[in-house]
């Protein structure tokens, strides 16, 4: 009892510390700010058109779930759904695969001046604003890219440097032996980056995955400048231009197709949020 009695009041300082106190607040803090608008979110979608005007913040008379069939059925979410999953299933094949490989030739020359400009300039490139959207959208009406799926899916499909970074973190951790020796076995570059380099920083793909497929998913400006057919739309067009009026917005159905098309991104995050703070620590253990 004696030698753990130290340990405990060690620990009783360290909690009762100023700096521990305040961090915690500040993680409760911005917890609360997260929750609110998802609380909204979800009572506005089980309220009728009358609550929604009248108690816009309270709690539902009832639970109301013909809001989600009129989502699903006057929102056209099926054929929405099915355009959004082939965009960014698509797109995220080839940026990831894009991905892998310019951080697998950029380690390969990580010690040159060359490699060492060539990663300083895609990392800078994380801070400059896009400012090539109307030169781009021209160019994807001279190509024949403009309001189809194969246009979205090649113009989505750029290299990502937020992406590149992440992965960098890990693949910079990997031995050099470890490619040497692979070579000497007789294995190719394709064979150590899909067979040996991918296992092993599987967290940091997962997390980049997961964030890309999230941007691809809610991405309603882009589409909405380039998708112009309605058998076309994605998910957040579908939402905005079918439940939005001229003088109203109809909330309470625009919410409930809000909470379904959220299903995939939460299941996504619980299948592979054990893999994101490894990821983000940015290095292979072991």
């Amino acid at each position: 009892m004696n030698k753990k009695q130290p340990k405990m009041t060690m620990r009783l300082r360290a909690a009762l510390h100023p700096l521990n106190i305040t961090g915690k607040l500040f993680v409760y803090a911005y917890a609360l700010i997260l929750i609110i608008p998802l609380a909204f979110a979800i009572l506005t979608a089980f309220k009728t058109q009358a609550e929604v005007t009248l108690n816009p913040i309270g709690l539902p008379a009832s639970l109301n779930f013909d809001n989600f069939v009129t989502a699903w059925k006057e929102g056209d979410l099926l054929t929405a759904s099915k355009n959004s999953i082939v965009i960014t299933c698509s797109t995220m094949v080839f940026q990831m695969a894009g991905i892998i490989f310019a951080t697998f030739h950029l380690d390969c020359i990580r010690d040159t001046k060359v490699g060492t400009f060539m990663y300083m300039l895609l990392i800078s490139s994380m801070f400059i604003p896009n400012v090539c959207g109307v030169t781009s959208l021209m160019l994807r009406r001279k190509l024949g890219l403009y309001n189809n799926l194969i246009g979205e899916i090649i113009c989505g499909s750029t290299l990502n440097a937020f992406g590149v970074f992440i992965v960098s973190g890990f693949v910079r951790t990997l031995p050099r032996e470890m490619r040497e020796a692979a070579m000497m076995d007789g294995a190719g570059d394709f064979y150590y980056v899909t067979k040996i380099m991918c296992p092993l920083i599987k967290p940091a793909l997962l997390t980049v995955g997961i964030f890309n497929f999230t941007s691809m998913w809610n991405n309603a400006l882009g589409a909405m400048l380039t998708l112009r057919d309605k058998k076309l739309w994605t998910i957040p067009m579908a939402l905005i231009l079918n439940f939005t009026e001229q003088y109203s917005v109809r909330h309470e159905v625009m919410f409930a197709g809000v909470i379904i098309t959220c299903i995939p991104l939460v299941v996504a995050y619980c299948l592979c949020q054990k893999h994101f703070v490894s990821a983000l620590g940015g290095g292979v253990k072991g």
